[in-house]
């Protein structure tokens, strides 16, 4: 490239160039970057409002005439109608014929801006829409029976529907493209008005921006208090010229919700420049914030005004945006409007492992690649850095090396957003060569087919059986990244679907968390799509992860499809939802003694856990140490770091089963579950780990009896020892049939027993991971046996969130009455009676949060006045019932 080439493309990258899709929408500014198209009145415009005036008389008389319009506002009109011309007149007509077509005023009468600039000239046109937004309108009546009527209170809404809709932008674009003599006379009659109101001002400095001096007033007189709510800000933007007009207006002046049009935007980058990258990029920050899913539009539009702005601060600003939704697309639009800004800004965000560090980088090689001649044109630096990333990564197979179904592609052209170049390589098996970026292509071709059910062709399963797992899931995760930083579509079809088929299980816990963290405000299909990949997947790691999502998910649909989707996996599989579940733990690769070898080479540690299934290590010893240390330059090189990062993802999936495993054992002692003593064998007593739990709790076995059902048999209370062995509470060997039920021990199952266990446990110190032993027991009073009401709560005032809390137990929200209001908590027992807790007030079906507070009522078993009474529940519902209803009494404020 030579000096001069060089040259011309540095200086053109500190240039505005208004993109030329822009111009529909650039309100015309006289002087500015964008050339102001020439402008002809329109004959027809004229000619309509000419017959509509006199076709639609009669209405207007009527809006004039009603009882509520202004009489001094009436009369200038009828002046007007009769050829005198005022210009509070022509504005109040204007109103009323606009009121009587449309029963609004916003915006649309594009019309009047060429009949009064032709029948009465350019300034009187221009003095009309200083006056006309100060002329309100009222509706009265009924459908079909409307009254209208217009005033001078229009100021007042701080609205200014005529200057801020097309008819503003007209009246504009004629001042803009006027004759000198016109436009000066223009502004001096305009002059007059700038002693109104403040909105009036705001109307008459968008009209004629060239007076910079009017609109450094107008900055300076903007009021915060009710900024964002009126039109004042649009039309401020419209009409700044300078960086320092925009440092004047500070932090309030940001772009936010209804303001943020694309007229507004392009006109005020037309008009000011770089020095309105800050605000732009706080708007976007905003509207991702209060997003419920609806914000595309304007956050595409906030990025496209970014992304045209000449300066290292507004690309920079971009730059580290990327990785959230619709930023990427805008970036690599940006990136080819600045190619050597892009290089020098990338690649200082291009190092680390960071998602945006990644796509920094994925962006950096495509542009050093595709435009390698402006590499030269960068310090030594960046350049170093540029080399740095076109080095990293493994070198690419030859095309003969390339899977036979990757060698070419087909009729479907992957979306511009799923780049190659932004996403990681793809490596063979064995990890020695790389997809080319052709194969990489062709690979993207082929999961554009992924859906939730269909598996890959037999030709596409053996292209990715001979791909590296690990470098295919994070090619495939990377994927899906791109899909949500770039496509404003809510469902994410093949985009997630993908994972079903390379994902793996690694693909699967990412989804699960994925839903596990996702919020009630953020658009929901995403998740819910991730649910459907989850159960076509069918793994048990999928089917753990759906689980948890039906038990720690916040938002409801989420956790009530992931509850559908696993009961139609156990009718498939002929289960139970629980039975499903007993199935679905993973055993984390710990021994058969529940137990995990740390291999440092010279020195060996062993994983063990507690009563809450939290991770311990002792040494060679056996003592305990308080962490597992970190490897050492004595250790073995390989073993000690694999083994170091394998304890440390042990703990964080354990840590992700651990509590809902306890809680779950907790709802079956209290739910009285049973299992056959094969399956108690093989799925808690046989478990790696489950049987840390089970080895701290007290179980019965009862046979069969004469019937062999289960019930009326012989009880034996046991507990699992260390040896793995069956004890009894004499510490006596207990052999535990091959037939019968096994069950967690309630309080009340061990009677006499009861003291025995707490002291065997107790010389054992034996810690137990939820209450079971010491935990309190009760029941109800003759009374209350023989009633279908509960008083013992009401009246008591608890926090709403530990009302919510009883879902952990079984609980449920009582359905939504009256204004979406839930009124009512429901539990339905292992016996099928339903159990109903009343609330005053009640908390929104759409945000509990709203009432703190909530004052407890009855307790019914049924519903108001059913003939069903207490003493129908079984002894330990009855308890653990009442139980919880002391546990929500000791939360009182």
């Amino acid at each position: 490239m030579s000096d001069l080439a060089r040259d011309e493309l540095a200086r053109a990258e500190d240039v505005l160039v208004i993109p030329e899709e822009w111009r529909a929408s650039l309100s015309p500014r006289r002087g500015g970057v964008a050339p102001v198209p020439e402008v002809a009145l329109q004959v027809d415009a004229v000619r309509r409002v000419r017959e509509r005036l006199v076709d639609s008389r009669a209405a207007i008389d009527a809006v004039l005439d009603h009882e509520s319009s202004d009489p001094g506002l009436a009369g200038v009109a009828q002046s007007f109608l009769r050829g005198e011309g005022d210009v509070l007149g022509a504005a109040a007509v204007a109103v009323a014929d606009t009121l009587v077509r449309e029963r609004s005023v916003d915006g649309t009468g594009t019309d009047w801006v060429d009949y009064l600039a032709a029948e009465h000239g350019l300034a009187f046109a221009a003095e009309v829409f200083a006056e006309i937004d100060g002329i309100g309108v009222s509706l009265t009546g009924s459908s079909g029976d409307w009254r209208q009527s217009i005033n001078r209170e229009g100021w007042s809404t701080r609205r200014a529907y005529w200057a801020r809709g097309d008819a503003g932008r007209r009246m504009r674009g004629l001042l803009a493209a006027a004759a000198d003599g016109e436009y000066t006379a223009a502004v001096e009659a305009l002059a007059r008005y700038r002693g109104g109101e403040r909105l009036q001002r705001m109307v008459v400095s968008f009209l004629v921006p060239t007076r910079q001096d009017w609109v450094d007033e107008c900055c300076d007189e903007r009021s915060p208090s009710d900024y964002w709510m009126s039109d004042e800000p649009a039309l401020l933007w419209c009409a700044l010229g300078s960086a320092a007009q925009v440092e004047r207006l500070g932090l309030e002046a940001r772009f936010e919700y209804g303001i943020g049009f694309a007229s507004v935007l392009f006109t005020s980058v037309e008009g000011v420049g770089a020095a309105v990258a800050p605000a732009l990029a706080a708007a976007f920050d905003e509207e991702v914030r209060v997003s419920i899913g609806n914000e595309a539009a304007r956050c595409r539009t906030l990025l496209e005004a970014l992304g045209a702005l000449p300066s290292d601060q507004a690309f920079r600003l971009m730059a580290e945006r990327l990785g959230q939704r619709h930023v990427l697309s805008a970036m690599v639009e940006m990136s080819e409007r600045f190619p050597v800004r892009a290089l020098r800004i990338l690649a200082e965000l291009s190092g680390g492992t960071s998602e945006r560090a990644r796509l920094a980088a994925g962006l950096l090689k495509m542009r050093a690649q595709a435009r390698p001649e402006l590499v030269e044109m960068v310090g030594d630096e960046v350049k170093a850095a540029i080399e740095a990333v076109l080095a990293d990564g493994v070198q690419e197979a030859d095309a003969g090396d390339v899977p036979k179904a990757l060698r070419k592609g087909g009729k479907v052209t992957p979306p511009g957003w799923a780049r190659a170049g932004a996403l990681p390589q793809v490596l063979l098996k064995g990890r020695e060569r790389a997809l080319p970026a052709e194969a990489t292509r062709h690979l993207i071709e082929a999961l554009t087919k992924a859906t939730p059910r269909r598996r890959p062709s037999a030709a596409v399963q053996e292209a990715l059986d001979d791909l590296d797992p690990r470098s295919l899931f994070e090619f495939g995760w990377a994927l899906l990244g791109l899909w949500r930083a770039a496509v404003e579509e809510e469902r994410a079809g093949w985009a997630v679907s993908q994972l079903g088929w390379i994902g793996g299980d690694e693909g699967a816990r990412r989804l699960g968390a994925l839903a596990r963290s996702w919020s009630s405000q953020e658009g929901i299909r995403l998740p819910l799509d991730g649910l459907d990949v989850l159960a076509g997947m069918g793994s048990d790691v999928a089917l753990i992860q759906l689980h948890l999502v039906r038990a720690k998910a916040r938002p409801k649909r989420l956790k009530n499809r992931a509850g559908t989707l696993l009961r139609k996996t156990a009718e498939a599989r002929g289960l139970t939802p629980e039975q499903l579940a007993d199935r679905l733990v993973p055993d984390f690769g710990l021994d058969a003694e529940g137990s995990m070898t740390l291999d440092y080479g010279p020195r060996t540690f062993t994983v063990g856990f507690d009563e809450g299934l939290k991770p311990f290590v002792t040494d060679e010893a056996g003592k305990l140490r308080k962490a597992l240390p970190k490897p050492g330059v004595k250790d073995d090189q390989e073993l000690a770091p694999a083994a170091y990062a394998a304890f440390a993802g042990l703990k964080k999936d354990v840590r992700s089963v651990a509590p809902e495993q306890i809680h779950r054992m907790e709802r079956a002692m209290v739910e009285q579950r049973r299992w056959e003593v094969g399956d108690f064998r093989r799925l808690f007593a046989g478990h790696p780990l489950l049987w840390h739990i089970v080895k701290r709790l007290v179980w019965i076995h009862q046979d069969g009896g004469a019937d062999g059902g289960g019930e009326g048999g012989k009880s034996t209370a046991f507990r699992l020892a260390e040896d793995r062995t069956f004890a009894d509470a004499d510490d006596e060997v207990v052999t535990l049939p091959e037939t019968g039920d096994v069950w967690i021990a309630h309080p009340l199952h061990l009677g006499e027993q009861l003291r025995t266990w707490g002291d065997l446990f107790g010389d054992y110190e034996i810690l137990q991971p939820f209450p079971q032993l010491g935990r309190p027991v009760g029941a109800f009073t003759e009374k209350e046996r023989a009633a279908n009401r509960l008083d013992r709560v009401e009246g008591i005032v608890v926090k709403t969130s530990a009302v919510l809390r009883l879902e952990r137990d079984g609980w449920a929200r009582g359905e939504a009455g009256d204004g979406g209001y839930r009124i009512h908590m429901d539990w339905i027992t292992s016996s099928d009676h339903g159990i109903v807790l009343d609330l005053e007030p009640g908390f929104p079906a759409w945000n509990p949060g709203d009432y703190a507070e909530q004052k407890l009522g009855a307790v019914w078993i049924g519903r108001h006045g059913s003939d069903l009474r207490f003493g129908e529940l079984d002894e330990v519902t009855a308890s653990e019932l009442l139980y919880t209803l002391s546990t929500l009494s000791e939360d009182a404020l």
